[in-house]
């Protein structure tokens, strides 16, 4: 298992690094044009103005948040990605409110934000760290938005087998409902899971509050 997750780390550095100019080609294509939809599946969940997207990876659900009319920031690791985001916003003749950071360690007073989404984040979601820092920097009451482990509803051959590729790249040996109601519970937050359905295919939505002291 070791092993394995070495591997998975290589291979995460390689897509978001040097092969970044060929993530939004490759979620497209593993997600049979799914992909876009599944991280707009946050969307409806966001509570408040302030959001902060992480890791906002080629810009595209920030740029669906700034759409909405949310004050979206969006932070990523990867150089790589920035450079794309800022690519995409210059061709909507958008400001890229963006920054390079790493979640362990976010340059944010605390309870910067109302809202935090999650789509499909690689591998810091196993450091309890990241999520206590999640937490720090969202507002009491504000809304973790964690979307994960999508499904493929079509029972084809194809559609079997991305679903077997997809499990093996979350990996986390749990069921995601399982492990995001662990994680983000450790890390002091209230969740709840919701579904969001279409007949093509299903994504859970975890959603942590942070809990108001009164």
């Amino acid at each position: 298992m070791r092993l394995y997750f070495a591997f998975l780390r290589f291979a995460f550095h390689l897509f978001y690094n040097p092969f970044a100019f060929t993530y939004d080609f490759v979620s497209a294509l593993v997600s049979r044009g799914q992909w876009r939809t599944w991280t707009r599946a946050a969307i409806p969940y966001v509570a408040g103005s302030r959001v902060l997207d992480i890791p906002s990876g080629t810009g595209n659900l920030l740029l669906d948040l700034r759409a909405a009319g949310y004050a979206a920031i969006g932070a990523d690791v990867s150089a790589a990605m920035l450079n794309l985001t800022r690519a995409k916003f210059r061709r909507e003749r958008l400001a890229a409110q963006i920054l390079r950071a790493r979640v362990q360690s976010l340059p944010f007073p605390a309870g910067a934000f109302d809202s935090i989404t999650l789509t499909f984040p690689p591998g810091f979601v196993r450091d309890p760290r990241a999520f206590a820092e999640l937490a720090r920097v969202l507002a009491e009451g504000g809304r973790l938005i964690w979307v994960d482990a999508a499904r493929l509803l079509p029972r084809d051959a194809p559609s079997r087998a991305l679903n077997a590729a997809l499990d093996a790249v979350g990996g986390s040996g749990a069921p995601f409902e399982v492990f995001a109601r662990a994680a983000l519970t450790r890390a002091g937050f209230q969740v709840q899971i919701e579904y969001v359905r279409d007949e093509r295919s299903s994504v859970p939505v975890a959603l942590g509050t942070k809990v108001r002291r009164d």
